[in-house]
C-alpha cells in the first residue's frame, strides 16, 4: 500500500526501526535522555535540537520515541530521485535554506503546508533552527523557519489546540569518534499559542525576534554552552583540562552524562565569567591552553590522562584488563574485519570529521544486517547448534567490542606517556592552579 501521508503507518518503518534504533543504540559506550516528560501530550510539538553531529543528531532524537516523528533536512539532500525516495520513507522533508536562494526557498511554502498537516495530526515534526551542523559546544543563529512553521501552524489551529516548541540539546562524548557517548535532553516547551497572545506587534514578522530570542536561551541551557567567539575551541580546551583535574570524565562507568555535562557548564560559567571580568590575565592563560594542546595532540596524550587518577597502579590494572581480553578481541577483529575495514576505509574518503560516527553506524546498520544472517547460516552448518550458538551470540557485540578495545589501549598508551613525561604534567597542574586564581 502507498502511503498518503509521510506520517501514515508503514509495516516496513515499523520493522527497521527498531533495528535503528538499537544499532543507534549500539554506536555509543553510553546514552542517555532527559526530560522526556517536557514533551507535551495536549497539542502539536515541534523538536528543535542543536545540530553538532550530521544525521547522528536525527537518528539520537528519532530513537527517544516509539512512535512515529517526521524530521526536516536540508533540500540539496533530495537532488537525486533515488536518495528523495529514501528521505521520504525514512520520514524526512526538504527544507531550503536562505543560502539556497529566494527562488528556491519559495519552495518552502509547500512544505509548511505538509509541517502543519503533520503537526494537526499530532505527530512530533524535528527541525534544526541552526540550519547547518557544526561540532562545537556553542549555539549558531537560529533560522526563521523553525518560528515560520510554528506560527503558521498557530494560525490555522491555534484556536483549538496548542502549538510548543520543544527545545533539545544534545551532547557528545566525542564528536569524531565512533562509540562515544550521547545525551540527549528535552528542556521546557514555548507554548507559541500563548507567547504569541502575551506579544504587543502587529505582524508575523515581529513575532519571529522574540520566539527566536527565547528558544535560544533555552537551548543554550540545554548543553554545555561557550559564547560563540575567537576562543570558542580554546576555552572549551581549558574546561576539559579543569574537569579532567577534577575528576570528571564525562561518560565514564558508573557516572551520569547528564551530571557530568552540568559540571562542565559549571566550569564554562566561571570561564566566561573571567573572559569578561579578567580579560587580560585570561587571554594569557588561553594562549598558554592553546600551546598545551597542541603539544598534547602531537604526543598522542588524551586529555583524561592527566587526571590524578591516572598512577602507575590503575595502569598496571588496565594493563591486566587488556591482557584479559586480548583473546575476545582477537575473535572479534577477525569477525569484524569487513565491517571495521571499511569504516576505515570510507572514513578516509569522508573530509567532513562529522560524518565518522555517521559512517560507523551505517557499517554497523547495512553490513550487519548482511553479514549477522550470513554467519548465522555458516555456524549452524558446520557446527553443532551449541557451538553455532555461543559463536553466534559472541560475534554480535564484535564490532563495538573491537572499537570499545583499541579506544581502551590508545587511552592505556596516553596514561603511560603522561606518567612519563613531568612537564607536560606540569604544565597542565599550572594551568589548572592559574584558573583557580582568576
Amino acid at each position: 500500500m502507498i502511503r498518503k501521508h509521510i506520517y501514515d503507518k508503514d509495516f516496513l518503518y515499523d520493522f527497521l526501526k527498531p533495528i535503528v534504533d538499537w544499532c543507534v543504540r549500539h554506536s555509543y559506550r553510553k546514552v542517555e535522555v532527559k526530560g522526556r516528560e517536557n514533551i507535551p501530550a495536549d497539542g502539536a510539538v515541534i523538536i528543535t535540537p542543536n545540530h553538532c553531529n550530521t544525521l547522528m543528531d536525527a537518528l539520537v532524537v528519532l530513537r527517544a520515541f516509539k512512535n512515529e516523528s517526521v524530521f526536516g533536512a536540508r533540500a540539496d539532500l533530495f537532488k537525486r530521485p533515488f536518495i528523495a525516495k529514501l528521505m521520504y520513507f525514512v520520514r524526512i522533508l526538504p527544507m531550503v535554506r536562505q543560502r539556497d536562494g529566494l527562488r528556491n526557498v519559495l519552495k518552502n511554502n509547500e512544505t509548511q503546508e505538509v509541517i502543519i498537516e503533520i503537526l494537526e495530526n499530532k505527530v512530533r515534526f524535528c527541525m534544526y533552527p541552526e540550519g547547518k551542523h557544526r561540532p562545537a559546544h556553542s549555539l549558531q543563529s537560529l533560522g526563521k523557519g523553525t518560528f515560520r512553521a510554528a506560527l503558521a501552524a498557530n494560525e490555522k489551529f491555534g484556536d483549538k489546540m496548542p502549538v510548543y516548541i520543544v527545545p533539545a540539546g544534545i551532547e557528545y562524548g566525542d564528536y569524531f569518534r565512533y562509540r562515544s557517548t550521547s545525551l540527549l535532553t528535552f528542556g521546557e516547551p514555548i507554548n507559541v499559542t500563548e507567547f504569541v497572545k502575551g506579544l504587543d506587534v502587529e505582524n508575523q514578522a515581529q513575532m519571529i525576534e522574540p520566539l527566536r530570542k527565547e528558544l535560544a536561551a533555552r537551548m543554550s541551557g540545554l548543553i554545555t554552552f561557550l559564547k560563540d567567539d575567537e576562543n570558542l575551541y580554546v576555552k572549551w580546551a581549558l574546561t576539559r583540562i579543569v574537569a579532567a583535574a577534577n575528576g570528571l570524565n564525562y561518560g565514564n562507568f558508573g557516572t551520569s552524562l547528564y551530571d557530568g555535562m552540568n559540571g562542565n557548564r559549571e566550569i564554562v560559567q566561571r570561564i566566561e565569567a573571567a573572559c569578561e571580568e579578567k580579560a587580560e590575565q585570561m587571554q594569557k592563560l588561553l594562549e598558554k591552553v592553546d600551546a598545551f594542546e597542541k603539544k598534547r595532540k602531537k604526543k598522542g596524550m588524551s586529555i583524561y590522562s592527566f587526571t590524578k587518577k591516572n598512577t602507575p597502579l590503575r595502569a598496571v590494572g588496565k594493563a591486566l584488563a587488556a591482557l584479559i581480553g586480548l583473546p575476545y578481541y582477537i575473535f572479534s577483529t577477525t569477525v569484524s574485519s569487513p565491517m571495521w575495514l571499511t569504516y576505515y576505509l570510507l572514513k578516509s574518503k569522508t573530509r567532513d570529521k562529522a560524518f565518522h560516527n555517521t559512517v560507523g553506524f551505517g557499517i554497523k546498520l547495512g553490513l550487519g544486517l548482511v553479514l549477522y544472517p550470513v554467519y548465522t547460516a555458516l555456524a549452524f552448518c558446520f557446527m553443532k547448534w551449541q557451538f553455532a550458538l555461543a559463536a553466534l551470540l559472541l560475534s554480535i557485540p564484535s564490532y563495538s567490542f573491537f572499537f570499545d578495545y583499541n579506544e581502551g589501549i590508545r587511552r592505556l598508551v596516553s596514561d603511560i606517556r603522561v606518567l612519563a613525561d613531568k612537564k607536560m604534567r606540569s604544565i597542565c597542574k599550572d594551568i589548572v592552579k592559574s584558573f583557580k586564581k582568576l
